[in-house]
C-alpha cells in the first residue's frame, strides 16, 4: 500500500457526496456526464466500465451520502462492505473530499477498514488469502496515514488469526512461541514465566485452571518501553486456549478455542503500540492454560489460595477466566502497574454482540476510556458493580467463592470478583468481550482493541 500522485492502472474507486459532481476530466475521458447513472446514497455503489478509455476496466463509485451525516462509524461500516468483495488491486481516489470527516482521518479509516474487510480465516492445509493491495490517489501527504491504517488493521487481523487457529495447533505452548517472536520482532522485552516459575512464585490461580491438562501453564510478560522513566500501565488478557468448563462440563463447548480471544487482543494491542512506536510504557499480560479435565483437574468446593494470599472456594470450574485474571491482577501490581485494563470471554453475552461489557473503579479513568471508545468506534456499556453483588459470592470455606453458582449478574459478580484483588490507588477497568469477541463461534473480531490502544498510547 502507498500513495500515487496521480491514477495509474489499477480499478478506482471513487467516494463521492451527494451534492458532489464526478470530476469534469473524468466525465470528458469517458464521453458523457456519468453522475445521471450513479447512486451516491451512502452505502450504495455503482460501477461504470470504462471501455478502453483508461487502462483499468471499470470505476467503482461509492455512495457517501449526505456530507452532514457521515461518521468515522458510518464510514468504517461502509468500507467493510465495499472490500469484502474486492479481490484485484485497487486506487481510491481522495482529492475531491475536501468536505466532512478529514482526510488524513479517511484515509486511516479506509486503509485499516480495507485490510480487516480482505481477511479470512485461513483453513488448514491452505494458503492464507492475502490482502489485495490498495493506493491511495493524493496530491497532498498521506503516506503517514497509509502508514498508520496498515499498522492498525494488520495488528487487529493479527489477533484475530490467533484466536481463529484451532485450539490443538494454538496450545498454551504455541502461545508462548507467538509472544516470543512478536517481542524480538519488534524489539519488545519479555520473560515467560513457566510452571516451575509459577509455582514458585504461588500462582494458585492458574496452577489450579491447569491441573486438568497435560500442557503446563506459561505466564506472558511483554514490556514495551517508549517514554522514558514513566510508569508503566498493564493490559492483561485471559488466554484459555481451550474450554471444556473442567467439572462443570460444558454441554456444548463448540466455539471455545475463542476463549483466548482476550490474550490475542494483548498481542495484538502490543503489535500495535510498536508498530505506530506510541510514546508510552506498557506491560501486556497473559495467562495461558487449557481448562480441561482428567484425574488431577480441580473441582467444585476446593479450596485455592491465589498469588495475593486471598483464599477461593470453587463453586464452578467453568469460572475459570477470573482465576487465572486474578493472579496476573496480582502480578501487574507487583511491577508497579497502577493503571490496568483486562479483557476475558468471561461470563456470555452479558449485553449480546453489540456492546462489551465494561466496569470500572475509577469515574474518571473510565470516562477517559469512554472517550477512547468514542474515538474508536468500538460500543463499551458501563455495568454495576455494586458491593451486593459481591455478598452473593461470600464462602464458608475461604475469603469467597468463584461464583454465585447460579444465573443472575454474571456479569457483575465476575467484576466484582477481580475488583477483589484490585489493591487501592489501583485504577482498573475490566472489559467482558464474551459477546463481541467473535461472531458466534465462527470468527474472531478483534473487539476493544483499538480503544484500549487509544486509550494506553497517550
Amino acid at each position: 500500500m502507498k500513495q500515487l500522485k496521480q491514477p495509474d492502472n489499477k480499478i478506482m474507486i471513487y467516494p463521492i457526496y451527494h451534492h458532489q459532481s464526478v470530476l469534469n476530466d473524468i466525465c470528458d475521458t469517458l464521453g458523457y456526464d456519468i453522475n445521471t447513472i450513479i447512486n451516491k446514497d451512502f452505502n450504495h455503489s455503482t460501477k461504470v466500465y470504462t471501455l478502453g478509455k483508461y487502462d483499468f476496466p471499470y470505476i467503482l463509485f461509492v455512495g457517501l451520502g449526505d456530507v452532514s451525516e457521515l461518521t468515522t462509524a458510518k464510514l468504517r461500516k461502509l468500507v467493510l462492505n465495499i472490500s469484502k468483495n474486492i479481490n484485484e488491486p485497487v486506487q481510491l481516489m481522495t482529492d475531491h473530499l475536501d468536505e466532512g470527516i478529514d482526510k488524513h482521518a479517511f484515509v486511516r479509516i479506509w486503509v485499516e477498514s480495507h485490510i480487516i474487510a480482505q481477511y479470512q480465516e485461513c483453513k488448514i492445509g491452505h494458503d492464507a488469502k492475502m490482502i489485495t493491495d490498495l493506493d491511495i490517489v493524493s496530491s497532498g501527504y498521506v503516506e503517514k496515514d497509509i502508514e498508520t491504517g496498515r499498522i492498525y488493521g494488520e495488528g487487529i487481523n493479527y489477533a484475530r488469526r490467533l484466536a481463529d487457529t484451532p485450539s490443538n495447533l494454538m496450545t498454551p505452548e504455541d502461545m508462548v512461541k507467538e509472544a516470543v517472536e512478536l517481542a524480538k520482532a519488534y524489539n519488545i522485552e519479555y520473560t515467560i514465566l513457566n510452571k516451575s516459575a509459577l509455582e514458585e512464585m504461588k500462582a494458585g490461580g492458574i496452577l489450579s485452571v491447569n491441573q486438568g491438562s497435560h500442557i503446563p501453564a506459561y505466564m506472558i510478560v511483554l514490556k514495551y518501553t517508549h517514554n522514558g522513566n514513566a510508569p508503566h500501565k498493564a493490559v492483561i488478557g485471559k488466554g484459555i486456549t481451550f474450554d471444556s468448563g473442567g467439572y462443570n462440563l460444558k454441554s456444548n463447548s463448540y466455539g471455545m478455542k475463542y476463549d483466548m480471544c482476550g490474550g490475542a487482543d494483548v498481542l495484538g494491542i502490543m503489535k500495535i503500540l510498536a508498530g505506530i512506536q506510541a510514546k508510552t510504557n506498557v506491560y501486556g499480560i497473559i495467562p495461558v492454560t487449557e481448562n480441561l479435565v482428567n484425574g488431577k483437574a480441580y473441582k467444585p468446593q476446593d479450596v485455592i489460595t491465589t498469588l495475593s494470599g486471598k483464599t477461593v472456594e470453587v463453586v464452578s470450574t467453568d469460572a475459570e477466566g477470573r482465576l487465572i485474571l486474578c493472579d496476573v491482577i496480582t502480578y501487574a501490581q507487583r511491577l508497579g502497574a497502577t493503571h490496568l485494563i483486562d479483557l476475558g470471554t468471561l461470563t456470555g453475552p452479558a449485553l449480546g454482540d453489540v456492546y462489551t461489557g465494561v466496569f470500572a473503579n475509577d469515574d474518571a479513568y473510565y470516562q477517559e476510556f469512554e472517550q477512547a471508545m468514542k474515538a474508536a468506534d468500538e460500543k463499551g456499556w458501563r455495568l454495576p458493580m455494586d458491593d451486593e453483588y459481591f455478598a452473593k459470592i461470600k464462602s464458608n470455606s475461604a475469603d469467597f467463592k468463584n461464583s454465585m453458582g447460579k444465573p443472575g449478574a454474571g456479569a457483575s459478580i465476575a467484576a466484582n470478583f477481580l475488583n477483589a484483588f484490585v489493591e487501592e490507588g489501583t485504577k482498573w477497568i475490566h472489559l467482558d468481550i464474551a459477546g463481541t469477541a467473535d461472531n458466534d463461534g465462527t470468527g474472531a473480531t478483534g473487539a476493544m482493541i483499538r480503544s484500549v490502544v487509544n486509550m494506553f498510547s497517550k
